[in-house]
C-alpha cells in the first residue's frame, strides 16, 4: 500500500521542491534502496525536470543496484541536453557493460545517438549504430530519424540518405531531418527533392517543413518554387496559423529573392512579435538590393540588435557590391563591444579581399589565430588565404596554405589558393598546386579548371592549358562557356587569334558574347582589326553587353588608326552609355579604404591630390614621356585629351598614395577596371621616377610594377 501511496503522491509532483520532500520521506522510512521502480521514477523526475536537476539525479541514480533501461534512459537523455553528451556516453557504455542489447529499447537508441550528434566526432556513433542494426531497432522510424540526423549533423548526407532510403516506415520528422541536413550542407536541390518526394508519399507536410522548404528556396534564390509552397502552407494549415517559423522563412526567402514588397507583407504578418532573425532577414534584403538607407533605417529601428542583426547588414551591403560601406559598418559593430563569430568574419574577409584591405584584414587574422580558428574552421582558412592572394601578398597566401593541416584542406581552399596566383600570374606555380591537390585525392570541380585554365592564359602556356582542359572528362566534369572561354583567351594572349577563331568554330555548344568577347579583347591586344570585324559580326547577332562591346571595338579600331570608326563608336557610347566607364580605385590608408574615381573633387585630401596630381604630370613631360591619347575619342583637340588622361581613378589613388604612404612602402592599388595603356605605361616609368613599387589590382589581374618593369610583361 505504501509503495502504491508513493506513486500516487509522485504523479501529484507539481516542482523540485516537493520531490525532495518525497525524497526525504523515502530516506527517513528506509524505502529509498527497497523500491527500485520508485526510486527510478524520482531519478527520471529530476533529470528531465526543466532545467534538470542532474545533481540529485545522479545521486539516486547511484543509489539503483541495477538500473533499468528507464533510468537510463532518462539519464542519457538529461546529459545529452544538459549539453554533456560524453556522460551520456560513458552511461551507455554502464549499460552495455551490463547487458544492454538485452533491455536497451528504441528510446535509448533515439537519446543516445542524439548525444552523439553532438560530439566532436562521429565514431562513437558510427558504434551506436552497429548495435541498433544488432538489437534489431534498424527498422523502427524514431531510431532512424536519430540515426539521420546524427549523420547529418557531420555533414555526412550520402550516410544519412542511405539511412533514410532504408526506412520502412517514415513520418514527417524523417522528411524534415533529412531536408534540414541538405540545407546545412549546401545542397539545396538535393533538398528540394525530398520534398518532392514527400508531396508523394502519405506524410503530410508541417510548420517544420514548410519552414524548411522556404529555406531551401532561399538558398537558391528560387522565387517561383518559393512562391508555390507559400501557397500550399496556406491551403494546408491556413496563414492565421502560421508559425513565426513559417513566417520568418517566408521574410528571407523573398528577402533573398529581392522580392522586398512581398517581404515586407510577410514581415508585418508578425507584428510586434518580429524576432532578430526576421528583422535581420529585412534589413539584409534592402542592402543586398543596393538600398543601403533603407537597411540603415530599419536596422536603426530592429527593438534588438544581435551580432546575427550586424552581420545581416554586413553581408547584405558585401552582397549587393557595397564593400566600403560593409567594412565601414564592421567597424561600427566593433566600437559597440561585439566580437565577430565565424561567419561575420567570413563576410568581412571577403570585402577586405575585394577591396585590398590588407590592414584590416590582417587585424582579423589575429582574431583568427587567437580564437583558434585556423587550425579547425576550413571557411576560414580559405577566407584568409583569399585576402592575402587578393591583397598582393601572394607568398602569405602561399605559406598559410601549406602549414593547414591536409585534413582541413578543401577544394574550395585550393580553388582559392590556384585563382590568386592566377591573378598574379604565376601560371606553373598554379599548375603544381593543382597536381598537388590531384595527389591528396581531391577531385577539382569547374571552379578549380576556371582558375587554373586563367593561370595558363596569364601566363601563355598554351601547351599545358591545352592538357588540362583536355582532362576534364576525366573527372566527369563537362566543359562549360567559361571553360571555353578561358581558352580563347590563352590562344588570343599569345597571339594565336586564327587557332582562336578555329577553337571557337570547332565548339560543341554555341558561344556567346563571353567567347566573342575574349576573341575581340585579344584582337585589340594584338591589333588585328580583320578577326575584330568577325568578333564584332557575331556580337551584333546577340543579345550581349553592349557597354563592353562597344568599348572592345572603339578601343581596337583606336589602336590601328581607323578614327572615323572609332569616333562613330565613341558616339553611340555617349548617346548609350552616357559615356565612359565608371571606374573606381581604391587604396587603404591608417585603417581606412580611400575610393576614388575620374576628377574626382570630394576627398578631403582633393586639393593635395590635384598638386600632386600635377606633379606627376611635370615630371612625366621632363623626361620626354608622350601620353597616350589614342583612346580618348571625345571631340576634343589633343591638348585637351592629355588634361582628360592623369585624372584616370588609378592615377588619382597613386598621387593619394604616394602623399600618405611612407617612402618606402608600396602603394597598392584596387581597380574595378582593366588598365588603360597610358595608366600602365606612366605606372612603370612613375615607379622608377619615385623610387616606389606600385601594385595594381586591376578587373584582370594583378600588375606589380617596379624599377620601370611590370610582372604583366605588358600582356593583359
Amino acid at each position: 500500500m505504501l509503495h502504491e501511496t508513493h506513486q500516487k503522491t509522485l504523479a501529484s509532483i507539481l516542482n523540485p521542491h516537493h520531490a525532495l520532500q518525497v525524497t526525504a520521506q523515502l530516506l527517513l522510512r528506509g524505502l529509498l534502496r527497497r523500491r527500485r521502480r520508485l526510486l527510478s521514477m524520482l531519478v527520471s523526475f529530476f533529470a528531465l525536470s526543466d532545467p534538470p536537476d542532474l545533481v540529485h539525479a545522479r545521486l539516486l541514480f547511484s543509489h539503483l543496484p541495477r538500473p533499468n533501461a528507464f533510468a537510463y534512459n532518462a539519464m542519457i537523455r538529461a546529459h545529452s541536453r544538459a549539453q554533456s553528451p560524453r556522460e551520456s556516453v560513458l552511461l551507455y557504455k554502464s549499460m552495455v557493460s551490463n547487458g544492454a542489447p538485452l533491455i536497451a529499447n528504441n528510446f535509448t537508441f533515439t537519446f543516445i545517438v542524439n548525444a552523439c550528434a553532438k560530439l566532436p566526432s562521429p565514431d562513437v556513433g558510427f558504434g551506436v549504430h552497429c548495435h541498433v542494426v544488432k538489437c534489431g531497432f534498424h527498422s523502427d522510424t524514431y531510431v532512424m530519424n536519430s540515426l539521420m540526423h546524427l549523420y547529418s549533423s557531420f555533414g555526412d548526407m550520402p550516410c544519412s540518405r542511405k539511412v533514410f532510403d532504408a526506412c520502412s516506415q517514415r513520418d514527417a520528422v524523417s522528411f524534415n531531418t533529412m531536408m534540414d541536413g541538405y540545407a546545412k550542407a549546401g545542397e539545396a536541390v538535393n533538398g528540394l527533392s525530398v520534398f518532392k518526394q514527400m508531396l508523394d508519399s502519405d506524410s503530410k507536410p508541417d510548420s517544420s517543413t514548410f519552414a524548411s522548404v522556404l529555406s531551401l528556396c532561399s538558398e537558391l534564390g528560387d522565387a517561383r518554387t518559393g512562391k508555390m509552397v507559400h501557397l500550399l502552407a496556406y491551403k494546408t494549415i491556413g496563414s492565421d496559423k502560421f508559425s513565426n517559423y513559417i513566417v520568418t522563412a517566408l521574410v528571407d526567402m523573398y528577402s533573398r529573392c529581392g522580392m522586398m514588397r512581398l517581404a515586407n507583407q510577410a514581415f508585418r504578418m508578425m507584428g510586434d512579435s518580429a524576432d532578430v532573425k526576421a528583422w535581420s532577414s529585412l534589413v539584409s534584403g534592402y542592402a543586398r538590393c543596393g538600398d543601403i538607407g533603407t537597411a540603415r533605417k530599419l536596422f536603426s529601428e530592429m527593438p534588438q540588435k544581435d551580432l546575427i542583426a550586424w552581420t545581416a547588414l554586413i553581408s547584405g551591403c558585401a552582397r549587393s557590391g557595397k564593400y566600403r560601406e560593409a567594412l565601414e559598418i564592421f567597424m561600427e559593430m566593433e566600437k559597440e563591444g561585439l566580437r565577430p563569430d565565424e561567419v561575420t568574419m567570413v563576410t568581412v574577409l571577403s570585402a577586405c579581399a575585394q577591396l585590398g584591405a590588407l590592414d584590416l584584414g590582417k587585424k582579423l587574422h589575429g582574431y583568427v589565430e587567437d580564437d583558434g580558428l585556423l587550425n579547425r574552421n576550413p571557411r576560414i582558412i580559405t577566407a584568409i588565404v583569399d585576402i592575402y592572394a587578393k591583397c598582393g601578398c601572394i607568398q602569405e597566401a602561399l605559406d598559410i596554405f601549406y602549414k593547414v593541416d591536409y585534413r582541413l584542406k578543401t577544394v574550395e581552399l585550393f580553388n582559392a589558393i590556384i585563382s590568386g596566383l592566377a591573378q598574379h600570374g604565376l601560371g606553373e606555380k598554379a599548375i603544381a598546386v593543382f597536381g598537388e591537390m590531384e595527389s591528396l585525392g581531391f577531385v577539382p570541380d569547374e571552379i578549380t579548371f576556371v582558375g587554373v585554365l586563367c593561370a595558363c592564359s596569364h601566363s601563355g602556356l598554351v601547351s599545358e592549358g591545352t592538357k588540362l582542359f583536355d582532362s576534364m572528362v576525366k573527372y566527369g566534369l563537362k566543359p562549360q562557356i567559361e571553360h571555353y572561354g578561358c581558352m580563347v583567351d590563352l590562344f588570343g594572349q599569345v597571339g594565336l587569334l586564327n587557332e582562336a577563331r578555329s577553337f571557337i568554330e570547332k565548339m560543341p555548344i554555341k558561344a556567346n558574347s563571353v567567347i566573342w568577347s575574349a576573341l575581340l579583347r585579344s584582337c585589340r591586344i594584338h591589333r588585328n582589326a580583320e578577326i575584330g570585324e568577325l568578333a564584332k559580326e557575331q556580337l551584333l547577332q546577340l543579345d550581349c553587353n553592349y557597354k563592353e562591346r562597344d568599348f572592345l571595338l572603339s578601343d581596337l579600331f583606336s589602336d590601328v588608326k581607323r578614327r572615323d570608326y572609332a569616333q562613330k563608336l565613341r558616339d553611340i557610347i555617349n548617346y548609350r552609355h552616357n559615356g565612359r566607364r565608371t571606374g573606381y580605385s581604391y587604396v587603404e590608408w591608417d585603417g581606412t579604404v580611400h575610393q576614388f574615381s575620374a576628377n574626382m573633387n570630394s576627398h578631403p585630401q582633393a586639393k593635395e591630390i590635384s598638386i600632386m596630381l600635377e606633379e606627376i604630370s611635370r615630371r612625366l613631360s621632363f623626361t620626354g614621356y608622350d601620353t597616350v591619347t589614342e583612346q580618348i575619342l571625345y571631340n576634343v583637340g589633343k591638348d585637351k585629351k592629355g588634361s582628360l588622361v592623369p585624372y584616370h581613378s588609378e592615377k588619382v589613388a597613386l598621387a593619394f598614395g604616394l602623399i600618405n604612404l611612407g617612402a618606402e612602402e608600396p602603394v597598392k592599388i584596387v581597380t574595378n577596371l582593366r588598365m588603360c595603356s597610358d595608366c600602365h605605361s606612366s605606372f612603370k616609368l612613375l615607379s622608377k621616377i619615385f623610387n616606389r613599387e606600385i601594385t595594381v589590382r586591376d578587373g584582370i589581374r594583378f600588375h606589380e610594377i617596379k624599377h620601370g618593369l611590370c610582372s604583366c610583361e605588358d600582356n593583359w
